[in-house]
């Protein structure tokens, strides 16, 4: 079965990058927490738990918790092996194997009257981007060059103006004017845009992508007991950005006809992404009973002033076109652009807010935390990716600065929506020995029924506590799924598009100490 959907495609002008779209956004987004390994243990749950370093980062007012002052520790390891399927075709990744920071850092607790304040100071990676993706199967419905064919025909311009340096057509169209992929030629009398890949009945396409980088966090936290039964906090967080990535796209003529003017075309594209983000959580937890928490919190959206470079190049041979046997071209950003060898792009983009809600009962409650024999807890997070959003770099707002952007905002409107994420753990003690499990079940950001996306974790977890030393070790088992797209054309006609699978584990170590 052929997979295809319907979609909102938009041809992009040469003033915003090619590479900058909804799914970049939605990657600097849809993420887990790496917290501690306590807090990974329990499925990443601490919106009413608090009394764990992770709250910093999800319920600041889970810091009140703490009356001593802890140093925190959480090194990992991350491995596993991708899986994809397109047009059919089944194939299999590399391992991978990479080290991560889980929340570290330090609390301090017992200030103030009554020793009611904490506060705290941690980092932890908020996303991974060391990843790679290949897929590769037989396409007989579209090609690569289909959507930049359409982006010529809909500009009205000849082909000289088209790839004149003060074009507004987008770089990959130009290139593929450039090595005469997409031209134009009489038929049936009239002079028509053609691509030339389309000639093939049937043509192979693999799309390679390795990619680097993360989202590291800094969190500067205060959480507060106003009283026996109410805690609230605040936390102020810093995003350090970025992410290196290699794209590589081949289409060749799967048939065996040697004179239809097309054998490959090849898209090379090295990608980064630098900056910063800067958002605020705050959060209360009530005690209605002393072994129930009841937590709240609301997780602002994070500015990221974002700085964008991109080169690359794309090759192409077309058989006899220029004669018997020469017809291969190729070209890169310099000659396209008239400048250097990459381009630059400043935007923000900003992601959307996060609300949760969260209950834990706790064991036999009691002040000495020593004597609690356990707990269950939940999160429930409502998060809704239609509010993501690419705005000025400069912060000059206004009808004017934002028509740019209107494409992008409009397309993740049409491709995104609200999701409901849930988070599940517990813990119960046998005085220092703890034993913990959890599950965490991140729901799809499509809208499309047909893009089966996901991100599942379970874990589980021992832990040591005894005369202020603590250590926790972790594993994490994750089954997620996701789509991608080699290349977008225009509706009504139809998107193929890969299922992802990627399964692996997560190791994670948390060594604390009481200061």
């Amino acid at each position: 079965m052929k997979r295809k959907i319907y979609t909102l495609i938009f041809l992009l002008s040469s003033y915003i990058s090619f590479s900058q779209s909804p799914e970049d956004a939605l990657r600097l987004s849809w993420f887990q927490l790496r917290g501690t390994a306590r807090n990974q243990a329990i499925g990443g749950a601490m919106a009413s738990l608090g009394g764990d370093a992770t709250a910093n980062h999800i319920n600041p007012a889970g810091l009140a918790f703490f009356k001593t002052s802890d140093f925190i520790l959480t090194p990992g390891i991350q491995f596993g092996k991708a899986k994809s399927t397109f047009r059919e075709t089944k194939t299999t990744g590399t391992g991978q194997t990479q080290f991560g920071l889980g929340t570290s850092g330090l609390v301090f607790g017992g200030f103030g009257r009554r020793a009611q304040n904490s506060f705290a100071l941690t980092v932890t990676q908020q996303a991974d981007f060391n990843y790679n993706t290949y897929y590769k199967g037989l396409n007989d419905y579209s090609s690569f060059a289909e959507p930049l064919a359409d982006e010529f025909a809909a500009s009205n311009l000849t082909i000289d103006q088209a790839l004149a340096y003060t074009s507004s057509i987008s770089i990959p169209t130009r290139m593929a004017l450039y090595t005469y992929v997409v031209d134009t030629a009489s038929v049936n009398g009239n002079l028509q845009v053609i691509a030339r890949s389309e000639n093939p009945s049937v043509r192979e396409q693999e799309n390679r992508v390795e990619s680097s980088g993360g989202i590291t966090e800094i969190n500067f936290g205060w959480g507060s007991e106003f009283s026996k039964k109410f805690m609230g906090g605040i936390s102020l967080g810093v995003n350090i950005i970025k992410q290196e990535r290699r794209t590589y796209f081949h289409e060749s003529d799967a048939t065996e006809d040697t004179d239809n003017d097309f054998s490959f075309l090849t898209y090379d594209e090295q990608f980064t992404v630098k900056g910063y983000g800067l958002n605020l959580r705050g959060g209360l937890i009530y005690r209605p009973k002393e072994y129930i928490r009841l937590g709240f919190a609301v997780h602002s959206p994070t500015w990221m002033p974002l700085k964008e470079t991109l080169s690359s190049g794309f090759a192409a041979d077309l058989e006899n076109l220029f004669g018997p046997g020469n017809g291969y071209d190729s070209v890169g950003m310099a000659t396209i652009t008239g400048g250097g060898q990459q381009t630059e792009t400043e935007y923000t983009l900003s992601s959307p807010t996060k609300i949760m809600i969260s209950g834990s009962y706790v064991f036999r409650e009691v002040e000495d935390i020593r004597n609690q024999k356990g707990f269950i807890t939940a999160d429930i997070e409502y998060t809704n990716y239609k509010w993501l959003n690419y705005g000025p770099y400069d912060g000059d707002v206004n009808d004017f600065t934002k028509a740019p952007y209107e494409p992008y905002n409009e397309a993740i409107d049409a491709l995104y929506k609200g999701t409901f994420n849930f988070r599940l753990g517990g813990e119960l003690k046998f005085k220092t020995i703890m034993a913990r499990a959890g599950f965490a079940y991140y729901t799809s950001p499509y809208k499309d029924k047909e893009l089966k996306a996901r991100k599942m974790f379970a874990s589980g977890g021992v832990g040591y506590r005894n005369k202020g030393v603590f250590v926790d070790l972790t594993y994490v088992q994750r089954l997620n799924k996701d789509v991608s797209f080699p290349y977008r054309v225009n509706p009504p006609r139809a998107n193929t598009f890969a299922d992802l699978k990627e399964n692996g584990g997560n190791v994670i170590l948390t060594v604390g100490f009481k200061i």
